[in-house]
C-alpha cells in the first residue's frame, strides 16, 4: 500500500480514537462511583450535549442523565451512597432549608 493511501485512513482512526476515548472515560468514572462511598453535593451541571445532562460532585465524581432516564436532579441536590452499591439516595432542599429525602434510584448499567 502507497504512502498516499495509507492517509486515507486518518480520518477513520481519529474517529476511533475519540470513540475510544469516551467510553473508556465514561466506563472509568461508572466503576468510581460504584466503587465509591458518596455523601456529596451536587454543585454544577452541564448539558453542552444536548441530549445528556452531566451533574458534577464535590468529589470530583459526575453522574450523566440521559434525556431518556427518568431521574430528576437539580444543582445543590445530595447524594449519598453506600460503597460497591448500585443505590443511591436524593436529598432536596425543602422551603426552610433542611435537606430532606426526595428518591431512591439504582445505576443502570
Amino acid at each position: 500500500m502507497k504512502i498516499k493511501n495509507i492517509w486515507r485512513l486518518f480520518p477513520l482512526a481519529i474517529l476511533i480514537g475519540i470513540f475510544s476515548y469516551f467510553y473508556f472515560k465514561g466506563k472509568n468514572n461508572r466503576t468510581k462511583f460504584y466503587e465509591s462511598k458518596i455523601n456529596e453535593k451536587i454543585i454544577d451541571s452541564s448539558d453542552w450535549q444536548k441530549k445528556t445532562t452531566e451533574y458534577y460532585l464535590e468529589n470530583g465524581l459526575s453522574i450523566d442523565i440521559t434525556i431518556l432516564d427518568n431521574i430528576h436532579l437539580k444543582v445543590g441536590d445530595s447524594i449519598s451512597k453506600q460503597a460497591e452499591s448500585k443505590k443511591y439516595s436524593i436529598y432536596r432542599k425543602n422551603q426552610f432549608g433542611k435537606y430532606e429525602f426526595y428518591k431512591n434510584y439504582n445505576i443502570n448499567d
